[in-house]
């Protein structure tokens, strides 16, 4: 009995020590920090390897016999623990974080006709004109919206600002599109289908893990919470995108604000205001 009695308390005082050190580190990245992508690797390595070795070895210094045991017991319990941690930060976390925007009774589609006021309007390479959803100094996100036609299929051009010249385009078969751009990155997402693009040259960021919370187009302002229609459509504008991407570059849970176009309308997300088009 006293045998189990010291099993038990070293793996326990294993577990404590090593999640404490693992906790610390997260907390050391993301609050102290502030999540640079640059240094996730090496956070991670300390929050996942560093707290496990290191209770792991605190459960086999206390543990008379087996320690061997006691070491894989508190290692595996403590990378458990780091992974739910992860899961929680990034996937969880992020969900009870939303702002959107409900649309006005007017937002109801087209009616034939496409009058956007001026400062919404972008005219393409060959005459065209579009929407233009998001821009800086560099770069614009314009679409160009089939509005004769439902359920309205579009194109987002991705245009060098200072050239009118097209880097890229997507095509999607309706007019639900949001957008913004983010340290060279350009994220699209047409309803709640994600795309990012490097800004520069209009190809797609190879990414092996995308996590995010944009819910896109809803009949709720309270999609974590409930699914049923409230009897009037809302549009997300801000959302927590976390990538990983092949070349080793990370972006750490982003706040982004996003412009977009849906149901005839235009949704801003800095001020909030919709604008028929």
């Amino acid at each position: 009995m006293k045998q189990i009695f010291i099993k038990i308390t070293s793996a326990w005082l294993g577990i404590s020590v090593g999640a404490l050190v693992s906790v610390v580190c997260g907390l050391v990245y993301i609050v102290g920090l502030h999540e640079p992508g640059s240094l996730f690797y090496p956070f991670a390595g300390l929050a996942f390897l560093g707290g496990s070795l290191f209770g792991g070895m605190v459960a086999a210094s206390k543990a008379r016999e087996h320690r061997r045991e006691a070491f894989f017991i508190s290692s595996g319990v403590i990378f458990g623990v780091a992974w739910a941690l992860f899961i929680f930060t990034y996937a969880v976390l992020p969900q009870f974080v939303r702002t959107n925007v409900q649309l006005p009774a007017f937002c109801t589609g087209f009616d034939g006709s496409f009058n956007p006021p001026a400062h919404l309007m972008y005219t393409l390479p060959g005459g065209d004109t579009g929407i233009l959803i998001a821009s800086n100094t560099e770069s614009a996100v314009v679409a160009l919206v089939d509005y004769e036609h439902p359920p309205f299929p579009s194109t987002v051009f991705l245009v060098n600002d200072s050239d009118n010249e097209i880097i890229g385009s997507m095509r999607f078969n309706n007019d639900v599109i949001s957008a913004t751009i983010d340290e060279g990155i350009v994220y699209i997402y047409n309803d709640k289908l994600g795309y990012l693009i490097d800004a520069r040259t209009g190809k797609s960021e190879e990414s092996f893990l995308l996590i995010d919370n944009y819910g896109g187009l809803t009949e709720t302002d309270k999609p974590i919470i409930s699914r049923a229609s409230s009897g009037h459509w809302y549009m997300e504008t801000t959302a927590v995108i976390s990538s990983w991407n092949i070349d080793g570059t990370v972006k750490s849970r982003p706040h982004l604000t996003f412009n977009g176009i849906a149901r005839g309308c235009f949704i801003s997300g800095s001020t909030r205001e919709v604008i028929r088009y």
